[in-house]
This record gives structure tokens, sequence and C-alpha cells, in this order.
């Protein structure tokens, strides 16, 4: 289950951002996922809560928009 992997990085960019901008608790996690990703959400959701647990994120709401998928023709430009 890689969404696991994703929430360790999550939680160790939140813990770089609070270093370096003096701050010791989160209130909330927002993040844009599009369906390409392969991500799995509620996997997300279960792992967020899993690593984040006794870490300055651990009442903090996980918001996640899902985007819609876009692609671009490189011969046309569309």
């Amino acid at each position: 289950m890689h969404e696991m992997a994703i929430c360790e990085s999550i939680l160790g960019i939140l813990k770089e951002q609070a270093r370096s901008q003096n701050f010791d608790s989160i209130k909330r996690v927002r993040l844009e996922i599009g369906p390409l990703s392969g991500v799995e959400i509620e996997a997300l959701r279960f792992g967020f809560d899993v690593v984040t647990r006794g870490s300055l994120a651990e009442d903090a709401a996980l918001e996640i928009v899902e985007t819609q998928a876009s692609a671009w023709c490189m011969p046309c430009g569309e």
C-alpha cells in the first residue's frame, strides 16, 4: 500500500514546514488528487490517521479535493 508511504512523506513535509514557519500544530491538510494519480483515497485517509497519531497533525482534518483528469496532445496542441 503506497498510500502509507505518501502519508509519511506528507507528515515529513508538515514537520519541515512547522520548523521553518514556527508553528506546532496543524488543523487541516488539503490535498488535490486526480484520477490518474493511482491513489486510493480511502486508503490514504486511513494511512493519514495512522501516520499522524502522536504528531503535530494528530487532530488535523484531511480535506481531499478530487480533481478531473486532463491531457494535452503534443501534435495538435489540443
